[in-house]
């Protein structure tokens, strides 16, 4: 089915213009600030703002064992807006990781909306080995435990480094380190001055679960703009918030939760009714991370160099 959501206030990462989109199966075909010459079926959003659909991330979805308790996960991951999930299988040694791979795989076989899998291990255990074998099966994001603060300089980035060309993988912390806020914030600035000066993506925290991921993570994972966008030819993956109740609550989008859900052409939630469809999401497969990651990051300050050599 084909339909034209025609004249919508939409909102871009808190930029907000008008613009129409018309839709075709899973897929944004076109968009245009006008489409009056088409004659599709056209959806009246006067009284919502749109934006894309939430990527989110959840690490507990991986360890819930009994079907009903994974549904009710998806629907709460629904409910507040998420359409593609990402979500990283537990390891403790390299041996591990083609065995939990396949056992997310088939964790996430129900799952009611799209998903991307990572990887997390603690620190101490990151080995050029392990970083190898996540370029193999293209994992483009790495989520590393720290549990002592000597690790950060016991690790042989050098030769990490060189196992991420060209396939460059995220890494990405996860302070489990109890210590003063001046200490840590030490140890964050130490982290992102060893891996910025061997040339390894990063930043100095893991995003919340369960909040919208910025534009510039999933440029530099390899999701945008497939996912988070209404580009011509990505999935029909966005959120319609009530106009109303964002004046009346005086609330911005992240504060509320959307009216409507629609993940790959499809209604996941309408109102108050949260369908479910198991089975429907599919595994994201990231072939070339920050492949459209613009040009203009090359010239920031902070940005981290290309130049693998």
């Amino acid at each position: 089915m084909s339909y034209i959501i025609e004249n919508t206030l939409t909102n871009l990462y808190g930029v907000e213009h008008k613009n129409s989109y018309i839709i075709e199966g899973s897929k944004v075909i076109y968009s245009s600030k006008h489409l009056s010459k088409y004659r599709h079926f056209r959806v009246n959003t006067n009284q919502f703002v749109l934006t894309p659909g939430y990527i989110m991330i959840d690490f507990g979805i991986l360890t819930i064992d009994d079907f009903q308790g994974f549904k009710d996960g998806m629907k709460h991951l629904q409910t507040i807006g998420c359409t593609t999930l990402i979500t990283a299988c537990d390891v403790q040694v390299e041996d591990q990781i083609d065995r939990e791979l396949k056992r997310a795989k088939h964790a996430l076989i129900n799952s009611s909306i799209d998903y991307l899998l990572g990887v997390k291990i603690p620190l101490k255990k990151l080995t050029p080995t392990l970083v190898r074998k996540c370029c193999k099966y293209k994992v483009p994001i790495l989520f590393t435990e720290i549990n002592a603060p000597e690790d950060i300089h016991t690790i042989q980035w050098q030769w990490i480094r060189n196992e991420l060309f060209p396939y460059q993988i995220m890494i990405v912390p996860i302070w489990n380190i109890s210590a003063p806020a001046w200490k840590l914030r030490k140890l964050k600035s130490d982290w992102d001055d060893v891996l910025t000066k061997n040339k390894i993506l990063t930043q100095q925290d893991s995003p919340s679960e369960h909040t919208p991921l910025p534009k510039q993570f999933l440029f530099n994972i390899g999701l945008y703009p497939m996912k988070g966008s209404l580009q011509v030819g990505t999935d029909a993956d966005y959120l319609l918030f009530s106009s109303k109740g964002l004046v009346d609550n005086e609330s911005d989008l992240g504060e509320l939760y959307p009216d409507v859900v629609i993940a790959n052409g499809i209604v996941k939630k309408a109102g108050s009714n949260v369908i479910m469809q198991p089975g429907c999401g599919k595994e994201l497969i990231v072939n070339i991370p920050r492949r459209f990651n613009p040009i203009s990051n090359a010239f920031q300050s902070d940005a981290i160099s290309i130049d693998y050599y």
